[in-house]
């Protein structure tokens, strides 16, 4: 599940300019060998493929490409708010969660207990976005993928 956070890509097409001319030689349309790798899924997107790959691994092994301090859990005014990231394993350096991070809930599910997170994590089975609510120095904040079919 190794994906980008939102850049917008904007395609401009020229407004008013003429057509380009017709090609002098004919070209023939090449089709994508099905043996090559898949295009990395867009900025901002995880593919539902990549999802179920995940999930079919287990939390656990999701699991392994973070570090939560679980033995500390984040509390605030006597209530829990959540883990905080130790660090990132392996991590795409365009996800922007980092060291120092509390993560506060996973697609709006509490992280607090272990079935919680089970929870959340099962729910990307279905899910059209990841989003991780988290705080970064005491500000919430949120991670928003979306998650599209392939």
């Amino acid at each position: 599940m190794r994906a980008s956070l939102c850049f917008a890509i904007v395609v401009a097409f020229g407004c008013g300019e003429a057509a380009p001319p017709p090609a002098k030689t004919p070209v023939t349309p090449e089709v994508a060998n099905a043996s090559a790798a898949a295009l990395p899924a867009p900025n901002g997107t995880v593919r539902r493929s990549d999802v179920r790959q995940v999930l079919s691994a287990g939390l656990g092994t999701f699991l392994q490409s973070v570090t939560l301090d679980v033995e500390h859990p984040v509390f605030r005014d006597g209530h829990f708010v959540g883990f905080r990231i130790v660090q990132t394993n392996g991590w795409p350096p365009n996800i922007d969660l980092k060291a120092g991070d509390v993560v506060t809930a996973v697609n709006g599910y509490p992280v607090e207990h272990p079935e919680q997170a089970q929870q959340a994590f099962l729910s990307l089975a279905v899910a059209s976005e990841l989003r991780v609510d988290f705080e970064r120095d005491g500000q919430p904040r949120s991670l928003r993928l979306a998650i599209t079919d392939d």
